[in-house]
């Protein structure tokens, strides 16, 4: 494609400010507060962001011939102008207000849109191609942000994903997440009514993959259980996944059934509960999902024994599953100690905003003496964590404490104090602190 004026952005220049990697990006008619942290990358400057340019290139390769392309989770814009190098028609969509008026201030030839999910997709406003790159893993909800991103698919259109890949050993930087196995992001194109159509070889540290919108509605019915999930209905969540027929696709019923297990569990009908997860298993025996499933109820009603093979099996088939390791850790009972911190610590490295996970391995490291390891993960929780609960302050006060830093240990035990004045644990830290 012949490369015009309008497909060369404006580069703004930076001036830095007095905040750590803060800068104000000055354009010709306008100056902007930017920020280099992982959420985003900007053109020219460096940040922790990953340069993603390669996977756009890679995108307008694989999805030639589409006549509409949309970026959706576009950022400061760099992917789109990447992407209207090979197409005619680009639109760049984000959520985030600050990020759309940059890439407005930036693009050229670009129509820049906002969505914060709530916008009615028309059908002429559907596009033959969708490109997401390092959307889902900065997502509390992955499943409702890729279904916000298929209403702007057309039916035969096709979609490139690409997310960081998962290994067991990774250290996430928020507002990261997860990260992403072959059968964790297959999972979540599953229940987002989309199905796969080939793995994208060579894209390095990330994972991606062209999808298909799934024709079968099925997965409206597991939506709308997360929605009722999301506002505590849990008898229409039951309701949703009963709803789903044997007709359905096999992955939606297995996921049907995983979820109908997990609400049955958390009522305490473990009786029901395990029959759901022994049907998931029989349904989709290679998943790794079902086996963690079998796992968890085995420890439920008691048999750590049973639940550690089950999450060992289950852990055989991905070792990134985050379910299967936090299963291995809670049957962590037959394990050495030494054996069941490292199980701890894996799942805290796949779910770095798991605040159980953080508390167990935290409490779990100060017993071994390692305070400021123990510190470290509990500090972490407030880069994902916009508020925490009393508990969590009265827990950190105590290791400021153990690690003598006792100016931060009554700063949380006032945050602890203002947040529940009543509570036992409170008062307790606080007699120990004024003496």
């Amino acid at each position: 494609m012949l490369i015009t004026k309008d497909m060369v952005p404006v580069l703004p220049r930076y001036t830095r400010s007095l905040k750590a990697n803060t800068f104000e990006a000055i354009f010709p008619t306008q100056a902007l507060r930017v920020e280099a942290g992982r959420v985003r990358r900007y053109p020219g400057l460096v940040g922790v962001a990953p340069d993603t340019r390669a996977l756009y290139d890679a995108a307008a390769q694989v999805l030639t011939g589409a006549a509409r392309v949309l970026d959706f989770g576009c950022g400061s814009g760099l992917g789109a102008a990447e992407l209207r190098c090979h197409h005619a028609n680009v639109t760049a969509l984000d959520s985030d207000p600050a990020a759309i008026e940059f890439a407005r201030a930036y693009l050229r030839g670009i129509e820049v849109k906002i969505d914060d999910g709530s916008h009615q997709v028309t059908p002429d406003e559907r596009h033959q191609a969708v490109v997401v790159i390092d959307v889902l893993g900065q997502s509390p909800m992955p499943e409702a942000t890729l279904r916000q991103a298929r209403r702007w698919l057309t039916d035969d259109g096709r979609m490139f994903i690409a997310e960081a890949r998962a290994y067991p050993s990774q250290s996430l930087v928020a507002p990261n997440l997860r990260a992403f196995s072959p059968p964790i992001l297959q999972t979540l194109l599953t229940r987002s009514g989309l199905e796969l159509e080939q793995w994208v070889e060579g894209a390095g540290n990330f994972l991606a993959c062209i999808a298909r919108p799934n024709r079968a509605e099925h997965y409206r019915l597991l939506a709308q259980a997360d929605a009722a999930l999301a506002r505590g209905d849990a008898a229409e969540a039951l309701a949703a996944y009963a709803g789903i027929a044997e007709d359905a696709p096999r992955e939606v019923r297995t996921e049907a059934l995983l979820g109908r297990a997990q609400l049955l569990a958390a009522t305490g009908d473990f009786s029901a509960a395990c029959q759901a997860v022994l049907d998931a298993a029989a349904l989709s025996p290679e998943s790794a999902r079902s086996l963690a499933g079998l796992a968890e109820v085995s420890y439920l009603t008691g048999d750590t024994a049973q639940s550690l093979e089950l999450a060992i099996g289950a852990l055989q088939r991905d070792p990134c599953e985050p379910s299967a390791v936090q299963s291995l850790a809670r049957a962590a009972g037959g394990l050495r100690e030494e054996e069941a911190f490292a199980a701890w610590r894996i799942a805290n490295s796949l779910a770095p905003s798991d605040m159980g996970v953080a508390i167990e391995l935290s409490r779990m490291a100060a017993g071994r003496g390692e305070l400021k390891y123990a510190i470290w993960v509990l500090e972490r929780l407030r880069e994902y964590h916009a508020e925490l609960n009393a508990d969590y302050h009265v827990t950190l006060s105590w290791l400021y404490v153990s690690s003598e830093r006792l100016g931060e240990a009554r700063l949380e035990a006032e945050i602890a104090r203002v947040k529940e004045p009543e509570s036992q644990g409170v008062k307790e830290l606080w007699v120990f602190l004024d003496q």
